[in-house]
């Protein structure tokens, strides 16, 4: 945008909120575009009115958050900026709904990395929190490292481009809106935009892809209650996600399939859909029986995996009545 431009938004925005002070916060958050949304997020933090989330405690230690660049597989936008997490920086724990929360170690910083783990495009909204969906350049300095997603997939995203601009609509201008400090509205476009994509893998019957679809969904009802919004519609979406991954066997990988009915189970309980969760429940006993069958044949198999998430799902079970159980951590 050119300085005149640049210079009319600001007009606009000092009309529109009447305090430079507001105009210059927003600029900073959103950069020189003007959506309404924004400008009355701003003036009601400033009023008082909303929701504000807590400032982060000051720490001492090391940003365990570092920048590294990568380029788009639909659009072909180069050094897109990718926030990435240094190796054990930090301690992890988990949600009841397996949702991870983090708190610094070893000399780093705590950084709730959910918030920033999604990298967008910001050109064409391409968005995922996983790296080998972009390009990137090789380790060994010499040429890129290709997008593992498949060619149908790439090329279905492509289409859908102004699909993916309407969900952040009226907004257009897309250069800053998701830069550090993200905003947990920001944070939730930005999971809205990973699921546009994993939605692209579910129609190609990709592996993993509609629990990806579930665990994005799990993120955003995590933001939603923490901003004490009410996260009922968006777990009840998450379950239809994780309902479709375990009836399609969409999870090749024994842990994560497991991982899928625990899920399904916390859901459910914690939709007060008891009756379900106990008939979920009963199948890890049918899993364990038809692994012994396979064990007669197979003596390196074992029921190890299984036994882990049917011990955590009993335990959610016979916790249904806590009210405490879903602010529990694992």
């Amino acid at each position: 945008m050119s300085v005149d431009n640049d210079t009319e938004v600001k007009r606009r925005l000092l009309i529109l909120m009447k305090d430079i002070g507001l105009v210059n916060e927003y600029i900073k958050r959103y950069g020189y575009t003007i959506n309404v949304k924004y400008i009355k997020e701003i003036k009601d933090r400033a009023s008082g009115n909303a929701y504000v989330e807590p400032e982060a405690v000051q720490e001492e230690g090391e940003d365990p958050i570092f920048e590294t660049l990568v380029n788009c597989p639909v659009c072909g936008r180069n050094k897109i900026v990718r926030y990435e997490l240094r190796a054990k920086s930090q301690q992890m724990q988990q949600t009841v709904l397996l949702v991870p929360i983090y708190s610094g170690a070893k000399g780093y910083k705590t950084a709730d990395y959910t918030r920033d783990a999604v990298t967008v495009c910001p050109d064409c909204l391409f968005a995922s929190p996983d790296k080998k969906d972009f390009c990137f350049p090789s380790v060994t300095g010499k040429g890129e490292e290709k997008s593992a997603l498949p060619s149908s997939v790439i090329s279905d995203l492509k289409g859908k481009t102004d699909d993916r601009k309407i969900l952040l609509a009226p907004l257009t201008k897309f250069e800053n809106y998701f830069k550090k400090p993200r905003t947990t509205d920001v944070v939730i476009d930005s999971y809205k935009l990973a699921m546009a994509r994993a939605q692209a893998e579910a129609w190609f019957e990709q592996p993993y892809s509609f629990f990806k679809l579930g665990s994005y969904a799990l993120k955003i009802a995590h933001l939603q209650k923490a901003g004490k919004a009410d996260d009922t519609e968006t777990l009840t979406e998450a379950l239809r996600y994780f309902e479709e991954a375990y009836r399609k066997s969409n999870c090749p990988n024994e842990d994560i399939e497991l991982q899928c009915l625990y899920t399904i189970i916390a859901l459910k309980i914690r939709l007060n859909d008891y009756t379900s969760a106990n008939s979920y429940l009963t199948a890890f006993s049918k899993l364990i029986s038809e692994r012994n069958e396979e064990m007669k044949t197979k003596p390196n198999l074992n029921t190890n995996c299984i036994e882990k998430w049917q011990d955590k799902s009993r335990y959610l079970w016979e916790e249904r009545e806590n009210p405490d159980l879903f602010e529990l951590k694992n």
